[in-house]
C-alpha cells in the first residue's frame, strides 16, 4: 500500500489530540459568537462565520491577513447591496452601476490592484450575497455589522490565543 497524496489546498494531516484540540477551541469561538449575535440582536451571524471561513481557511488566521479579508468582504457586501437595492427599486441604472462596479472589483483582483478593497474575500462576499434567497430577504447593513463583529471577536479571540500558545509549543504537538 502506498500513502494518498493530499489534494492542493488541502490541510496537512494533525495528529488526532492536536485535532480534538482545535476542534474544541472552533466550537467554543463559534458558540460565544452565536451567543453575542443574539445578545446583539445581530441575525446573519453566517457573515461572521464566512469571514472566520476565509480568513482561517484561506489565509491560516494570519492577522495580518485580517484587515484585508474584512475590507474585501466589506466591499462586496456593499457592492451586493447596490445591487439589492437597485433590484429592489427596479432601478435599473442602479443595477447597472452596480454590477458595472463588481466587472471593475473583479478586474482589479485579476491584476492585484488596490488588494486591500479588492481580493479573494471580496469576491467570496459578491457570490455569496448575490445568491437570491440573500438578496430577496437580507438586510445587509445587518450584515455588515456581523463581518465586523466577527472580525472583532474572531481576531481579538484567535490573535490572543496566538500569543497564550507559543509557536514552539503548537510545533512541538503538532509533531
Amino acid at each position: 500500500m502506498h500513502a494518498e497524496t493530499p489534494l492542493p489546498g488541502t490541510p496537512p494531516v494533525q495528529p488526532l489530540l492536536t485535532a480534538l484540540v482545535i476542534t474544541i477551541v472552533a466550537v467554543v469561538l463559534i458558540a460565544g459568537f452565536v451567543v453575542i449575535g443574539a445578545v446583539l440582536h445581530v441575525v446573519p451571524v453566517y457573515a461572521g462565520f464566512l469571514l472566520l471561513w476565509y480568513w482561517t481557511s484561506v489565509t491560516h488566521s494570519d492577522l495580518r491577513a485580517l484587515a484585508p479579508a474584512v475590507v474585501g468582504g466589506l466591499t462586496g457586501a456593499a457592492l451586493s447591496y447596490l445591487l439589492q437595492t437597485g433590484a429592489a427599486a427596479g432601478n435599473v441604472p442602479l443595477i447597472l452601476g452596480a454590477l458595472a462596479l463588481m466587472v471593475v472589483a473583479l478586474f482589479l483582483v485579476i491584476a492585484g490592484r488596490v488588494p486591500l478593497f479588492c481580493n479573494a474575500s471580496t469576491m467570496l462576499y459578491i457570490t455569496v450575497f448575490n445568491a437570491e434567497v440573500i438578496q430577496k430577504g437580507e438586510d445587509f447593513r445587518q450584515v455588515i455589522v456581523a463581518t465586523v463583529l466577527g472580525m472583532i471577536w474572531f481576531g481579538a479571540t484567535i490573535g490572543l490565543l496566538g500569543r497564550l500558545v507559543p509557536q514552539a509549543e503548537v510545533d512541538q504537538v503538532a509533531a
